[in-house]
């Protein structure tokens, strides 16, 4: 546990260090109306590192710092001037076409480099785990410095069009360039580390979550910053429960964050009669897509019993039941001793996947030989448990044959049923509307 801890403490500081910047700009991208203005400026920053590791230079490397902040400078300056000349269009199209240029130009130099796809991958979801002290205090510096910056510069940054305060301004394109400027540098330094996917995730989503609740900046901006950090920790604990990629997972609890906080805004912190109505409309809602949940499985069963059934088979786990009432003795027989040797199977390729996942955390790299070793008996055994999975398949795909008449019938005419009753109940003149 200890090691565990140790490992995630300075990828989970970043974390905090990107929430601490990052919703602060987020709030600001919000009042521009310029939301996809970092995805925009993140891709340039990724085209600049693809161009650096396309020409020779080292991943990471101060190189390709330079590349990609010069672009993202170059994006900030075309930020600026098409404000002025975007009326009639809207800067988030100018800010659109930016992006897919700079997405196809990424492609396009990630064709003619070497590991291509590897490059995408880290581009896109990063590696924040790979985060150490060194990188922690250069972001901490940076940070620091745009911090400052903006807290001088705090009331040019945060007017609006819509203040009137900048339209009397003399200088308000160079207060712009200053503001995509700095936030170009935040955006650089945090690509690097995040990826694109995920640092666009920590600038909007806590940003939105505390605008839900305040409109006051500094109330949504503790707002964001609780629910930010509360976020990251979510992403970190799912990665190492599921064994699943950090950026990845990162973006989902972010995602998830966001839905829990949006209906605890609507169904909580709303005035009354609005919380009533949201209430209601929540469940009809619900039972609307559990109606029509049901009743699609309910088709798709009789239609295809062979298929996937990931619904009927979620009920199912919830009922402690499953397909294999409708098998024989026998064929139950055979299909239980396969479960038991793919589970036993499955149980010691992730013996050995903890082996090698354990000495890469204590700093202890395993001989090349016993990696060859490791990695082969876990391909071994999981040949094995996948022989043992497509017995199970196919016994299922059997049961499955034999109930779809007998499940898929009163599934359709329950789901029937329920949306005749939500229609009978939302149309106009009842209470639920």
């Amino acid at each position: 546990m200890s090691d565990l801890v140790a490992l995630l403490l300075t990828p989970f500081l970043a974390a905090c260090l990107f929430v601490g910047i990052h919703t602060w700009l987020g709030l600001q991208v919000l009042r521009r109306k310029v939301v996809f203005a970092d995805l925009a400026l993140a891709q340039l920053s990724a085209l600049g590192g693809t161009i650096a590791v396309a020409v020779g230079h080292a991943p990471g490397g101060a190189a390709g710092f330079g590349y990609a902040f010069a672009l993202t400078l170059l994006g900030a300056a075309l930020l600026t001037v098409t404000r002025r000349v975007s009326a009639q269009v809207g800067q988030e199209a100018v800010i659109g076409i930016l992006y897919v240029v700079a997405t196809a130009a990424a492609v396009l130099v990630v064709d003619r480099s070497p590991q291509g796809a590897e490059h995408v991958k880290r581009m896109l979801v990063g590696d924040i785990l790979t985060v150490n002290a060194t990188d922690l205090l250069k972001l901490a510096l940076i940070y620091a410095a745009v911090a400052a910056v903006h807290a001088l510069s705090r009331r040019h940054f945060l007017a609006t069009e819509e203040d009137g305060l900048q339209r009397r301004q003399r200088f308000t394109a160079l207060w712009d360039f200053l503001f995509y400027a700095t936030f170009g540098l935040v955006v650089t330094s945090s690509v690097a580390v995040a990826g694109v996917l995920l640092v666009f995730s920590f600038l909007i989503i806590p940003a939105v979550i505390g605008s839900l609740f305040s409109a006051r900046i500094g109330v949504a901006l503790g707002v964001g910053w609780g629910t930010g950090i509360a976020a990251s920790v979510l992403g970190f604990a799912a990665s190492v429960t599921l064994d699943a990629p950090t950026g990845a997972t990162m973006v989902v609890a972010f995602a998830s964050v966001l839905l829990v906080a949006a209906g605890t805004r609507a169904l909580f912190f709303a005035a009354p009669e609005t919380r009533r109505l949201n209430g209601r409309r929540a469940a009809v809602s619900v039972a609307t897509a559990l109606s029509v949940a049901v009743g699609a499985q309910g088709v798709w069963l009789m239609a295809q019993p062979t298929g996937d059934q990931p619904l009927l088979a979620l009920i199912e786990t919830g009922l402690g039941t499953g397909p294999e009432r409708f098998l024989t003795e026998s064929e139950l027989r055979v299909f239980r001793e396969a479960a038991e040797m793919e589970r036993g199977h499955r149980a010691e390729v992730e013996r050995l996947a903890g082996m090698e996942r354990n000495a890469r955390w204590r700093g202890e790299a395993l001989r090349e030989e016993e990696l060859r070793r490791i990695s082969s008996f876990q391909q071994t055994f999981n040949e094995m448990g996948r022989g043992e999975r497509f017995v199970q398949d196919h016994l299922r795909a059997l049961a499955r044959a034999r109930e779809r008449w007998i499940v898929g019938v009163p599934m359709t005419a329950l789901s029937g049923l329920g949306l005749l009753l939500l229609f009978r109940c939302c149309k106009p003149g009842s209470r639920v509307r």
